[in-house]
């Protein structure tokens, strides 16, 4: 295709969930009925199209956020399928930052689960419009009402059905369409699964009925005109019914629900429907924000005829070839082309042009307002860079993510390779921002964070496969942070001649001020900020950009550091960036000396275990110091929500199974900083 798609066509989706629900399913089944892929891909026998990692059909999940793209009633659906386990939270979080609507897919028996949350609740923050899909009606014990319910509560208080099972469990064979009032069902015969339309069966009319009303009452609820012809009428068309969704979706008010079974093939071209109908296209939403590189306020809207801008928002590595995965927001994208790295001010010339299919890919021409794609062999760019036009530059705000909570030490087993282990380590934080490295003193190698224990042995894994490289990992440590409870003020200054106070030197003032303790997230590090009109860049280059540690070693979180004053004594000119940048960090070390606290990480659990366990795994939890936020009833089950220091949960799934008897189901995510205890320091 030699022309990019109009904008007004184009539905860019992010397919989310926490762990199990089936996000790859449903997205292979959207590739399916598309006709994209002549066969279905499944997840549990190491075939599903897009979970294309060895380790990923290993293991049965997603690790990767994969892009991809189906046609549907003349529209083209872009769609990134993410991870549902919490320790890739990053590729949750860079790819909403730049999708513009998303499909909530939860599993019909437990509903909400707390990664269901955590992803809607990033979906949330990017002002990304939602459709939710309650998925395998097909199982025992799966219940609609219950899972709707959950949403309302936990999600979205405007989860509104636009669909009603027919059936659940062993006996869930079709819909009931309530915008268009039909029955859809699914038969399987013998060429194969088919599916038919037929009116609402009159047992199920009363039940139809009511939820339509409901729908229509809320969805024409912001429009007077419709509101009227509501109560004159009774009733709405479908088109204006649709019409009125839409309208609510896009404005975040109400959520649609549907449901379906991904698994046996049910409800997946009405999810196809819903995306076109009531998710937005890139012109729906406003102009992406940024800045000039003066400072001053820019947008772009998704339009052909201004400048090209583009965010790059996923680096990886496939074989030896780096991709960098870009949304373009406005102009139009010819292969060839050169665009200005705002951040950097280099020019990068982006030729080919991608259209990935998950790990296979279709040069493309041009790309349009609203193409995602993806450009090799673009050393010089990171995550989080914006592209633009030559002399219309605007920096778009990258995606924000949390900092590691676990770390482990690295080794090559072969001292020869540590050169090579050193590279391919880089390559491994590069393309994923929630990985860290540094050297470990101790040993003479390194120290590699990450999100969790299957995040940092997933990098083990491809180190090995990948790199080829062998490598001894150590136990896995909680990683801390420091910071100060109060304001300080400092001064501090580097010396031509080291520590000679005679001789020409810089001097600094920096202001310390700690952040609000509500705010102890794991995405806060200390910004250096300076007065207005001092360019920190020019003043100090890379190292204004780099992060501070505090006396006691750990990296520096959730304080501001305020350079208030920077001045050359004894020498002629303005102070070299290295003097500058050592100026500044010895005033942070005296604002800081006897002043810093130690966080450490704390996690969120929810456990859902067996009545006959709960004793047990209570009193575990609060041998670890936990501290249990809810225990509530479902079904034979208990449900127990807690949250605990990091340090207190390491190698937790052993304990908790060995408890429950192998029972028990438990998800555990980053919650945030804490104080850690004088008693454990």
């Amino acid at each position: 295709m030699s022309e990019p798609e109009a904008p007004e066509r184009i539905r860019n989706l992010g397919i989310i969930a926490h762990i199990d629900a089936g996000k790859t399913t449903v997205t292979e089944r959207l590739l399916f009925h598309a006709g994209v892929e002549s066969r279905l891909g499944e997840v549990g026998d190491g075939t599903a199209v897009m979970d294309w990692m060895e380790e990923e059909r290993e293991r049965g999940i997603t690790i990767t956020a994969a892009a991809t793209h189906l046609p549907w009633r003349e529209h083209l659906i872009q769609i990134v399928d993410t991870p549902g386990h919490v320790d890739f939270t990053v590729e949750v979080e860079r790819c909403l930052r730049v999708l513009d609507g998303a499909i909530l897919v939860l599993d019909a028996v437990p509903g909400v689960q707390a990664q269901t949350e955590s992803v809607a609740r990033r979906a949330r923050r990017h002002g990304v419009p939602m459709l939710a899909f309650v998925n395998k009606m097909d199982r025992a014990g799966a219940s609609f009402a219950r899972s709707l319910a959950s949403l309302r509560q936990q999600i979205h208080p405007g989860a509104i059905p636009i669909q009603l099972p027919c059936g659940a469990g062993a006996g869930f064979d079709g819909i009931i369409d309530l915008v268009r009032p039909r029955r859809l069902r699914w038969e399987r015969g013998a060429q194969g699964l088919r599916w038919s339309e037929e009116p609402v069966p009159e047992e199920a009319q009363a039940r139809a009925g009511a939820a339509r009303d409901e729908l229509c009452a809320l969805a024409a609820e912001d429009d007077e005109a419709l509101a009227a012809r509501w109560v004159e009428s009774g009733t709405l068309t479908p088109e204006d019914l649709a019409a009125a969704l839409r309208r609510a979706t896009l404005a975040g008010r109400l959520l649609p629900v549907l449901c379906g079974s991904a698994l046996e093939l049910i409800g997946i071209q009405p999810l196809l429907d819903a995306a076109v109908d009531y998710l937005p296209a890139p012109g729906d939403l406003p102009p992406v924000r940024g800045r000039e590189p003066g400072g001053a306020a820019a947008a772009r809207a998704p339009r052909a005829q201004d400048p090209a801008c583009a965010l790059a928002f996923k680096v990886f590595r496939t074989g030896k070839t780096d991709l960098v995965y870009f949304r373009l927001y406005s102009g139009v994208l010819r292969a060839g082309d050169a665009l200005v790295n705002a951040r950097t001010g280099r020019s990068e010339l982006l030729q080919p042009l991608w259209w990935m299919h998950a790990e296979q890919h279709e040069p493309r021409a041009a790309f349009g307002p609203g193409g995602i794609f993806a450009v090799p062999d673009l050393p010089e760019v990171r995550t989080g860079d914006t592209l633009c036009a030559p002399g219309r530059e605007i920096l778009l705000e990258p995606p924000v993510f949390p900092q590691p909570v676990l770390k482990r030490s690295v080794e090559p087993r072969d001292p020869a390779q540590r050169a090579a282990v050193a590279e391919a380590l880089a390559v491994l934080v590069r393309e994923d921002p929630t990985l860290s490295l540094e050297p470990d003193p101790e040993t003479g190698g390194f120290l590699l964070a990450g999100m969790g224990e299957l995040h940092l042995e997933v990098a083990e894994h491809r180190l090995e496969r990948e790199f080829r490289l062998a490598v001894r990992m150590g136990r896995p440590q909680a990683s801390l942070a420091e910071t100060v409870t109060a304001p300080s003020v400092a001064e501090g200054w580097a010396g031509l001649h080291g520590q000679d106070p005679g001789a020409a030197r810089v001097e600094a003032r920096v202001r310390l001020e700690p952040q609000s303790a509500e705010a102890l997230s794991l995405e806060r590090a200390p910004g250096l900020e300076a007065l207005p009109g001092v360019d920190l860049e020019e003043l100090m280059g890379p190292a204004a950009g780099a992060g501070f540690h505090g006396p006691q070693g750990y990296p520096l979180r959730h304080l501001r550091i305020r350079l208030e004053a920077l001045r050359a004594t004894g020498a002629p000119g303005a102070p070299s960036q290295e003097l500058a940048a050592g100026a500044v960090a010895a005033a942070v070390e005296q604002a800081l000396r006897g002043r810093s606290i130690v966080l450490e990480p704390v996690m969120a659990l929810q456990i859902e275990v067996p009545e006959a366990h709960l004793a047990q795994v209570l009193a575990d939890l609060q041998q670890r110091h936990a501290s249990i936020q809810d225990v509530r009833a479902e079904e034979g089950w208990q449900r127990i929500e807690a949250r605990a220091a990091l340090s207190r949960l390491l190698a937790y799934s052993t304990a908790v199974r060995s408890l429950s008897q192998g029972k028990a189901l438990f998800d555990l995510r980053p919650a945030g900083l804490a104080p850690r205890p004088p008693a454990s320091a």
